[in-house]
């Protein structure tokens, strides 16, 4: 996929990301945070009632969040396809694999607004069926830092950042899944995946040297005649 306009795409993803994480923010730690309470079933359900319009309100932000991951994966996975086409794409079905299973577990999210007081098993399964969603945008978090460090119109720290992201999410969800006796590791995911975000929003990329992989990708892939 060749971009007529580079930069004004980047700036756009990084538009979508930013909307990511503000909705992400705001249902998943917030909202959840103040009326899910996965050992005190009894409080989860008065919180439920008490703050049902919150809930629902938390509920649409995650929506938000899965439908805005597409196209910033597009987009960043467009961008990135003059490094490698293969790994571009790659990236792109798991964030497209990471995004299908993060909306099927939406179902979790809203259930114990109906279901109440037997919810104690989607509120359970949310949090185990969201790391697996996240092991799958962990992959497409290395992927594109292997080519965000390979670009050169990009800078490579944003590479290592986000391969290091990547790698955070697939800790933390194997603490969850083998019940390991480790720390969860919070901020480190945040702060590549932001660090990233914001450059794409406020500088967008190299368009020069994008230009220069674009060219150079675009005399590979046509055939001689």
């Amino acid at each position: 996929m060749t971009m007529q306009y580079p930069r004004r795409m980047a700036r756009l993803a990084g538009v979508f990301y930013l909307v990511i994480t503000a909705c992400a923010l705001f249902s998943y730690l917030y909202v959840r945070g103040q009326i899910i309470d996965v050992d005190d079933l009894a409080r989860t359900a008065a919180n439920l009632v008490a703050h049902a319009q919150l809930y629902r309100l938390g509920f649409v932000a995650a929506l938000i969040v899965v439908i805005c991951n597409l196209p910033m994966g597009f987009i960043v996975c467009g961008l990135l396809e003059v490094v490698n086409l293969h790994l571009a794409r790659l990236a792109l079905l798991f964030i497209i694999a990471s995004a299908t299973l993060e909306a099927v577990n939406l179902c979790n999210y809203i259930e114990p607004l109906f279901t109440l007081p037997e919810a104690r098993t989607p509120i359970r399964m949310w949090s185990y069926a969201f790391s697996v969603s996240l092991t799958f945008f962990g992959v497409y978090c290395a992927l594109v830092g292997v080519l965000v460090f390979r670009s050169k119109f990009f800078p490579a720290i944003l590479g290592v950042l986000l391969m290091t992201a990547g790698a955070t999410y697939w800790i933390n969800a194997l603490r969850l899944f083998l019940d390991l006796p480790v720390p969860y590791i919070q901020w480190v995911t945040f702060f590549g995946e932001q660090a990233f975000a914001l450059w794409l929003l406020v500088v967008g990329l190299d368009e020069a040297k994008w230009r220069e992989r674009a060219a150079r990708f675009v005399e590979c892939t046509i055939p001689p005649r």
